[in-house]
């Protein structure tokens, strides 16, 4: 499959069968703030046409270009992909490798709203402002789990972008897209808001705006703008056979980004909690001729916050915190920027009826980390990794249990054997594993090489293990 030049976040299939490749989006710049029109439509009265030229003048400098600096030819990426590559160690000063888009959301602060796939992987970072200035930004913090980050220039001549809100935004809506796709200066295209709450594109928390409004490699991190020049999304990705635009654009919604930019600003990253509960989607016979929409509940944790708000499994989750909730990623999302403490309001069916509850977030359980030990050279410590329990942060079917892999050395046994990060080592040598201890101790009882079965999504690989 022909990736283009955009960034592949995952490969989806089509309705059709065909396989559509998800583009990560590097670049968008905002559109200006409309100000009440008494005409039904923008019209230029002066030159005769209509246009919303004017008021997307005034919003176009809070959109930048985020300029990523690496060492060029120390990629381990494909040459057509713009976004950010993996970087060999620093060796000479960092060039220019990417690009991608920022959206000025605090002028006083300096502070700008892109994506993390843009900067992830930057050794240095630059801005270029609307007036063609070139500065220097440093990272604040960023959240693979929603695609957000947030850098900071030095403040100074700097204009912010107005936040809108993406919960009052509807299908059907007028939109636009600022960036600055395939390296070409600010561009701005015009679309309609096509649907909202998408999910099941990539990885992480999803609740994706979709959009007709043209979207290329370039415009990831830029801004997605209602018909008052309002942000309302951060443009992320695309759905498309060949790599680039094929109408159906993804964006973060803003009331997602800006609740991790709260966190960012005072943590440097996210901390999230759980209520203890395992969804899913509805299945027709569940749904008895009724609704599919929603988020069953497959497993309520034992004294979680919901099983102490009253959830039981089998209960059909319908709202949450005032949004429908029309599948369980939506729900996943909603929760996933949620920090411990915080509190949520529930609908749910039971039984054919609505109940509404009330949860409070907490805290994730610790997880018992088996770490290297020393000395025998068998055991955990021979493989140079870290392993964990299965936790029920890891989204694994009930029946998988093993030793997670939470951190792998470069250069050690377990990076030479393929072990990755989120691996979980089931069986060694043909005899199951059901916890990082039961690992630790198998390895302890065999001499030399072993054998690893491993789930690694939906996957079962076998490993060869050379100690």
């Amino acid at each position: 499959m022909n990736r283009g030049k955009g960034y592949m976040m995952s490969k989806v299939r089509s309705l059709l069968g065909g396989v559509a490749a998800v583009a990560l989006i590097a670049t968008s710049v905002p559109i200006a703030t409309a100000s009440a029109q008494t005409a039904p439509v923008p019209y230029d009265t002066q030159r005769g046409v209509y246009s919303y030229a004017r008021d997307l003048r005034a919003v176009a400098p809070a959109v930048v270009k985020v300029i990523v600096l690496g060492q060029k030819g120390a990629s381990s990426g494909d040459d057509d992909d713009d976004s950010p590559r993996q970087q060999a160690p620093a060796q000479g000063k960092p060039e220019p490798i990417g690009s991608g888009s920022g959206v000025i959301i605090d002028a006083a602060k300096g502070e700008i709203l892109t994506n993390n796939h843009v900067v992830e992987k930057a050794q240095a970072l630059q801005v270029q402002l609307y007036d063609g200035r070139v500065v220097d930004a440093t990272l604040v913090g960023r959240d693979p789990q929603t695609d957000i980050a947030l850098i900071r220039i030095k403040p100074g001549g700097l204009q912010a972008i107005q936040v809108g809100d993406s919960g009052n935004i509807q299908v059907g809506d007028l939109a636009f897209a600022i960036g600055y796709p395939f390296g070409f200066d600010q561009t701005l295209t015009m679309g309609i808001i096509s649907g909202l709450g998408r999910t099941g594109i990539g990885d992480g928390f999803q609740d994706f705006i979709q959009t007709d409004a043209a979207v290329n490699s370039g415009n990831s991190g830029g801004a997605l703008i209602d018909s008052r020049g309002r942000l309302i999304g951060i443009n992320t990705a695309i759905w498309s056979k060949s790599g680039d635009n094929a109408g159906i654009a993804f964006a973060i919604p803003v009331n997602m980004a800006m609740a991790i930019v709260d966190q960012l600003r005072r943590n440097g990253t996210v901390k999230r909690g759980r209520i203890g509960v395992t969804v899913g989607p509805v299945s027709r016979e569940a749904a008895g001729g009724g609704s599919t929409r929603g988020a069953m509940v497959s497993e309520v944790q034992a004294d979680s916050p919901a099983a102490r708000a009253g959830l039981r499994a089998g209960d059909v989750i319908v709202e949450a915190d005032g949004r429908t909730i029309e599948g369980p990623g939506n729900l996943t999302a909603i929760l996933g920027v949620l920090e411990p403490g915080k509190t949520v309001a529930l609908s749910y069916r039971r039984g054919g009826q609505t109940a509404r509850t009330t949860v409070t977030v907490e805290a994730p359980r610790p997880v018992q980390v088996q770490r290297p030990t020393t000395g025998s050279g068998q055991g955990l410590g021979a493989l140079g990794a870290t392993f964990r329990d299965v936790n029920a942060g890891d989204r694994l079917p009930a029946q998988v249990r093993g030793a997670v892999v939470a951190s792998v050395q470069p250069g050690s046994p377990a990076s030479r054997s393929g072990l990755q990060t989120g691996d979980v080592v089931v069986g060694v040598n043909g005899e199951q594993v059901r916890s990082a201890a039961e690992f630790a101790r198998a390895l302890q009882n065999i001499a030399g090489g072993a054998v690893l079965f491993v789930a690694r999504g939906n996957s079962l690989v076998q490993l060869r293990l050379e100690r």
